[in-house]
């Protein structure tokens, strides 16, 4: 009985020893498979930590890349303000360009014309006799006419008729002529009086009037005999003769 009691117990211890070794492996298995599991967490969690990071280093790129461009755009909107202003201010100034050219314009096409200058009493007579010594005999005619016009007690009067006398005698206006000279030729306070003589024997000897063109030349003689007229009558003379 005794023995079959120690038996028993020593059946029974080696169960117990049994059961205690099958579950110290059994906690080892599963505190390994728990510190595998702890491990692969970890390292999960270390990935998705690399991933977080790597996705927010991403996200600061992209903020820092859009705050760039926000800056380029300022900076691009602040020249195209600039451009926009200066085209303005150019517009304007253009504007105004043509706004004072056409003022311009219209005051010039309004403005009165420039008058001719004023010509002296002395600058007039000798502008007709410039006409007469150019054969333009017409223009003279009516410049001494505008002259003794303008100028009737002028000391040049006589001198302006004779003159005018040679631009009609110039132009075979003898008639016009013969009463230019005869004024002048008739006017005791007349220089030039001898010099009108010959122009009335000139215009005598054109028309054929050989005896009243010798007359004249006759008168100078006796009026003028000291004058350069009387030389050239004497000339004449002789050649008529």
């Amino acid at each position: 009985m005794r023995k079959l009691l120690v038996s028993v117990c020593l059946m029974g211890a080696a169960g117990i020893v049994h059961a205690g070794l099958f579950d110290d492996e059994v906690a080892r298995q599963q505190v390994n498979d728990l510190t595998k599991k702890v491990e692969q967490l970890q390292k999960d969690n270390q990935q998705r930590l690399q991933m977080l990071e790597a996705g927010n280093k991403r996200v600061l790129d992209l903020v820092r890349q859009i705050d760039q461009q926000r800056e380029e755009i300022a900076q691009l909107r602040g020249q195209i303000e600039v451009l926009q202003f200066n085209q303005d201010e150019a517009g304007k100034r253009q504007k105004d360009l043509y706004v004072d050219l056409d003022n311009r314009v219209r005051t010039l096409e309004t403005a009165p014309p420039p008058s001719a200058p004023v010509l002296s009493e002395q600058q007039v007579f000798d502008s007709a006799v410039a006409l007469v010594k150019g054969g333009k005999h017409k223009e003279a005619i009516a410049s001494f006419d505008k002259f003794r016009t303008d100028f009737p007690d002028s000391k040049l009067a006589s001198s302006a008729q004779y003159w005018q006398g040679v631009s009609y005698a110039g132009s075979k206006n003898y008639k016009a002529a013969n009463a230019a000279f005869g004024a002048v030729a008739n006017n005791p306070e007349a220089a030039n009086a001898p010099d009108a003589l010959l122009g009335l024997a000139s215009v005598a000897a054109a028309t054929g009037d050989k005896k009243s063109s010798r007359k004249y030349l006759v008168e100078i003689l006796e009026r003028f005999p000291q004058t350069p007229a009387a030389e050239t009558a004497k000339k004449a003379l002789t050649a008529v003769n």
